[in-house]
């Protein structure tokens, strides 16, 4: 990270297949009980990925460097408000109603959403976030949300949703 030289690893990924990436790191980070390589493919500064420590079995260090100002505003603390559970993804602006019992504790967890409406116990937020993670956040939530912006990770949602729904209509009740 110092050297701003790139690597190429051997990494385990989630389904345990085995691969070999060549990236450009330029962060470490813990969160979620893990520590976590952040990098960048290279010529690709769109989206960060993230690399946990312990699936990677290999590394080797290329002469070529790279020049860490060329990732557009990269901010570790930025990265971490916009990231749950770490998983990777572009960055985008998602709104959501809320109507649990504690819109704090969705603050607290969202550090970048903010309130834009209220009407009685409902509340409208919006939040910037990477990545899929979000979706296993809100889905925690459950009936206490209902995503409405942007219109994709809606339709994403709510196929998601009837796919949960449809696991629980075979149960003989």
């Amino acid at each position: 990270i110092t050297n701003q030289k790139e690597i190429s690893i051997n990494y385990y990924r989630k389904d345990r297949s085995l691969s070999e990436k060549r990236i450009q790191p330029i962060s470490l980070m813990f969160s979620e009980y893990y520590f976590y390589l952040i990098a960048y493919y290279p010529d690709q500064y769109d989206e960060p990925r993230y690399f946990r420590l312990d699936r990677i079995t290999g590394i080797v260090e290329h002469r070529k460097r790279f020049d860490v100002n060329l990732v557009p505003g990269f901010d570790e603390g930025e990265l971490r408000k916009r990231s749950q559970f770490m998983f990777y993804g572009k960055l985008r602006q998602i709104r959501f109603w809320y109507t649990g019992p504690s819109v704090q504790a969705i603050l607290d967890k969202l550090p970048t959403a903010k309130i834009i409406e209220r009407k009685r116990e409902k509340y409208l937020l919006e939040a910037e976030v990477y990545g899929d993670g979000i979706k296993m956040f809100l889905l925690s939530q459950g009936i206490w949300v209902k995503v409405v912006a942007p219109e994709e990770f809606v339709k994403e949602m709510g196929e998601t949703a009837r796919k949960i729904a449809d696991m629980y209509s075979d149960q003989v009740l």
